[in-house]
């Protein structure tokens, strides 16, 4: 076994073909909280967490993905954080542009996402009367995105802006930097934000069509059961869950294991030998500060499966 420790990923997350509701003392509170909590995972895998909030001016629900930017193909960095921009531009369901911010907009919401390392998350807040409404138009994203090829270069061009935009950040300056110095092998090191060389100029001098390399991309990592769902609002549990089966029982499954089986465990983000070094990097900003950053052994098996569990999917 070339494996550098176990993570356990064989014992992923799969669909239970049937929905299972945990019993209500399976989310921990405080006892001061009066929220109402339910624990569930739809017959697809897509695991659910529902929260009853009666007093609550504002509703929200937030869908994490998974995978990240370590899962980009070597040849096309951006591809991950490009697929969580594509989404938004359209749906089989709603094929209209914007759908989602339009009718957020007209209820006193908004809707944004993110993509990190291992997870893309997406997450909306709205008007507590207007929920059912943005559940509809936000589960289809995750039922069957258009991914028109109108939208391409324009949001290529967005992504673009967004790297340009963080070319002046210390602190994503100093992350780059790190990435030189840790194993290039390990997909810590990948562009993760992409740009306009990384997503179009590169990939029409080699051939690469982005928008196939888009489809295959979700089509491999975005299932069901490498899904987590959160939803708040001020209804009761019974018709949160409703509205979360409804809605989101679509969303297609293929038991697909966790993206990151393909290199955590396996590849050391640092060398054996390079752990001890100290980088010097002189600021655009005026600030002074000092960063330390080490790897944490898992200290038992025990560790490593509770620092497993406690991961943000």
């Amino acid at each position: 076994d070339s494996r550098l420790y176990d993570l356990g990923l064989d014992k992923f997350n799969r669909s239970p073909g049937r929905i299972i509701v945990l019993p209500s003392d399976a989310v921990e509170k405080s006892p001061s909280d009066e929220k109402d909590y339910r624990a569930m995972t739809l017959a697809n895998g897509l695991r659910v967490l529902l929260t009853s909030d009666p007093k609550a001016d504002t509703a929200a629900a937030a869908l994490n993905v998974r995978v990240g930017h370590f899962s980009d193909p070597e040849y096309l960095p951006g591809l991950a954080h490009f697929c969580e921009h594509m989404l938004f531009l359209g749906t089989e369901k709603y094929p209209r542009e914007g759908e989602l911010e339009t009718y957020l907009t007209r209820n006193a919401g908004r809707s944004n996402a993110f993509t990190g390392n291992e997870e893309t998350c997406y997450y909306l807040t709205v008007n507590q009367d207007a929920l059912k409404g943005a559940l509809d138009i936000y589960a289809s994203f995750f039922v069957a995105p258009l991914f028109s090829s109108s939208g391409i270069d324009r949001e290529i061009n967005a992504v673009n802006s967004e790297n340009a935009k963080n070319l002046n950040s210390d602190s994503w300056r100093i992350g780059q930097t790190l990435k030189l110095r840790y194993n290039q092998n390990h997909p810590i090191t990948k562009f993760g934000t992409g740009n306009s060389a990384t997503l179009s100029l590169t990939p029409k001098a080699s051939g690469v069509d982005v928008r196939k390399e888009l489809l295959s991309f979700y089509k491999k990592y975005y299932s069901a059961n490498q899904m987590t769902l959160s939803i708040s609002g001020k209804e009761d549990l019974d018709t949160l869950q409703t509205w979360a089966t409804e809605f989101f029982s679509d969303v297609p499954n293929t038991d697909v294991p966790p993206a990151e089986a393909a290199y955590a465990g396996i590849i050391s983000p640092i060398e054996p030998g390079s752990e001890n070094f100290a980088i010097g990097v002189v600021p655009v900003q005026d600030i002074r500060s000092l960063e330390l950053t080490w790897q944490v052994p898992f200290t038992s098996g025990d560790d490593r499966e509770m620092r497993t569990l406690g991961k943000p999917h």
